[in-house]
């Protein structure tokens, strides 16, 4: 008894020594960004480690070692009708991108609580970041003496793949804010490769420098952007392959999509509601940032015209407070739990707008989409859903009483969909680790290896022209050209020697019938 009293209290003392003080800085203001960072940190506060989360947002139950630092009124500041961006250029999209992210940035460093935070002697072993155009809030993992994780909610970009040496191919990685999929045509390909030189010169010249100007603002140690932005350890994606593109990934990439995808009982009314829809039902949401209250009222007027056409039940996520002359068959509500919605298996149909948690969602529980994308990553996303055949796309402008009814029509008559779905399903379940353990072991792994700086990319250390054989092919290049020159030469050389011997055979030649 006394062995086993022993043995006990020496896992316990061995679990306490591997414990970390964790720093997560998640800046987003949208609510589906703060679940998956709610869903990470509360796993590593559950295993014991110690965790401090700088959000938006703080979770709806106490969590034991889980401090949130609330960057309250940030929610607030950043409301607006994002349907006046359906018609924004990528261009314009990326500068948009990057004053967002430098305001988003500065927010959270001049928040008081985080400043407290800053200038305490609190100390962290590691730092997560959520990485959105905010790369001086990197300056956290150096003013703490702590290793740095990066967590992308949208996948692999262009604004993170480099952050680890990670090298995309233009031809065949699409920018963000485009709806074009990997397989592009010759003007998409000039499109996205023209785009991606100017987001990196845009980038370079004007963003960083202003990154650089935050990072000596709010920290109290000088910190140069340079010597931390290529410094993380490990950079986990929101992503797989059946929700993304496939892509070229380094050792020090991880890929956890779907790793907030839990199962849990439905509030009675909804329960009820689904249960009772025998000829099926349709979730209509369009996420947490684009408001229902924002749509024009002929726009408006067409989705309850299409929903009162149907026979099946609808579940709509609206934001105001009643609908007039709502159709019996649809249920409105102001918050959805969408994924359990999802799961159940009378929904038959999802009207979305394609932010990456609502497709793989979608994609994990195998219903069928028609997409309707407004802005960011969403325009691709549903193309990459219609490339699946596991979505309809339906663009904003375009919608109206026909187009929306043709669209779920088609999702819900044509088999195909519903096939590729179930397929996609599968795929994206059969997997050998759960997403979240996958995580989790990952971010253990950093710490337990003091930084794997062995899974650091060499490319990190090179210049661009080393990086992309530039310097090479300059020498190659200037090889080839003296090389012409000297066969050029020589031909000359040969050919004046011939048209010489020429010229002294024929004069000998004349010389000698001369004397004869």
């Amino acid at each position: 008894m006394n062995a086993l009293c022993y043995v006990s209290l020496l896992l316990w003392a061995i679990s306490l020594t591997q414990c970390s003080r964790i720093l997560g800085v998640f800046p987003s203001s949208g609510y589906s960004q703060f679940i998956l960072c709610e869903k990470l940190m509360a796993e590593l506060a559950r295993r014991g480690h110690e965790v401090t989360v700088i959000s938006a947002y703080k979770p709806k139950e106490d969590i034991t070692n889980y401090k949130t630092i609330l960057t309250d009124g940030l929610v607030k500041e950043t409301e607006e009708n994002m349907f006046l961006l359906e018609d924004i250029t990528a261009l314009n999209s990326i500068v948009f991108f990057y004053k967002f992210g430098l305001f988003l940035t500065e927010y959270i460093l001049s928040h008081q609580e985080v400043q407290g935070v800053i200038h305490s002697n609190e100390t962290f072993d590691l730092v997560i970041v959520e990485q959105f155009g905010n790369e001086a809030h990197m300056g956290f993992s150096r003013h703490f003496g702590a290793h740095l994780i990066l967590f992308s909610s949208i996948g692999l970009t262009e604004w993170n793949s480099h952050l680890v040496g990670n090298t995309r191919l233009l031809s065949n990685e699409p920018i963000l804010f485009t709806p074009y999929t990997n397989r592009m045509s010759f003007f998409q390909r000039l499109h996205n490769t023209i785009i991606n030189i100017l987001d990196t010169l845009y980038k370079h010249l004007f963003v960083f420098p202003q990154q650089q100007e935050l990072l000596t603002k709010y920290f109290p140690n000088k910190i140069h952007l340079d010597e931390i932005i290529y410094n993380a350890s490990l950079l986990l994606l929101n992503s797989h392959p059946s929700t993304n593109h496939p892509s070229f990934l380094t050792s020090s990439i991880v890929e956890i999509g779907g790793f907030h995808i839990t199962s849990k009982s439905l509030p009675g009314d909804i329960q009820k509601s689904l249960d009772e829809a025998k000829d099926g039902a349709i979730l209509f949401s369009m996420g947490s940032n684009l408001k229902m209250s924002h749509l024009p009222n002929h726009t408006l007027n067409a989705i309850l015209n299409v929903f009162s056409k149907l026979k099946h039940r609808v579940l709509w996520k609206f934001d105001g407070s009643s609908i007039q002359s709502k159709p019996n068959n649809v249920l409105i509500s102001k918050w959805l739990p969408q994924s359990d919605i999802l799961a159940h298996p009378n929904t038959v149909a999802f009207v979305t707008h394609g932010g990456l948690l609502s497709t793989t969602e979608a994609v994990f529980y195998g219903v069928p989409m028609v997409g309707i994308p407004i802005f960011g990553d969403q325009k691709m996303n549903v193309a990459r859903s219609v490339q699946k055949g596991i979505a309809v796309y339906l663009p904003f402008k375009g919608l109206s009483e026909v187009t929306l009814y043709g669209a779920i029509s088609e999702i819900l008559n044509n088999p195909k969909y519903k096939q590729n779905s179930k397929r996609y399903s599968d795929i994206l379940r059969d997997r050998p680790v759960k997403p979240l353990d996958l995580a989790t072991y990952w971010i253990e792994y950093v710490i337990k290896h003091g930084g794997a700086s062995h899974l650091r990319n060499a490319s990190l250390d090179l210049n661009w022209f080393q990086l992309y054989l530039l310097d090479v092919v300059g020498v190659l290049a200037l090889l080839v050209v003296v090389l012409y020159f000297f066969i050029k030469l020589l031909c000359v050389k040969i050919y004046v020697i011939l048209k010489n011997n020429t010229k002294n055979k024929s004069s000998k030649d004349r010389a000698t019938k001369k004397r004869n």
